[in-house]
């Protein structure tokens, strides 16, 4: 998707749902990715954006459970709405894209820091993704 290519963006996995299993299958070397921006695209949307401290592997094993359980009317922290947005969304395109970067890191008086969670917040505002709680 040119936007996030645009913003510094690499796809890094492939998202899907198959028979109500949430599945991202990622590229080895991006599941170290660490303060980090991603988002997800199903056809030509940005459906969620989020971002991660910790190394992605460990944030999409959580989406695969969560999301795989709620489709499955086991307890999740995904509602059971959103998990059927997955599966609607995912299955209308066959496979979604993930995109990622690595949160960028400015210099300021008080010394450097990594703004991924700047950067998260002014994406969120700025497209609107479907399937991001905070707007709801």
């Amino acid at each position: 998707m040119k936007k996030l290519l645009d913003y510094g963006f690499t796809p890094i996995a492939n998202v899907s749902v198959v028979n109500n299993t949430f599945k991202i299958a990622t590229n080895p070397t991006a599941g170290t990715l660490e303060h980090c921006v991603y988002a997800f695209v199903a056809g030509d949307e940005i459906i969620r954006i989020g971002s991660s401290k910790s190394p992605l592997l460990t944030r999409f094993k959580s989406w695969e459970r969560d999301v795989t359980n709620a489709l499955n009317n086991r307890k999740s922290p995904t509602p059971e709405w959103e998990a059927r947005a997955w599966a609607d969304k995912l299955g209308r395109c066959g496979m979604g894209y993930v995109y990622a970067k690595r949160g960028t890191t400015v210099k300021t008086a008080v010394g450097e820091f990594n703004c991924y969670l700047d950067e998260e917040r002014v994406l969120i505002a700025r497209h609107k993704p479907s399937l991001n709680r905070s707007g709801r």
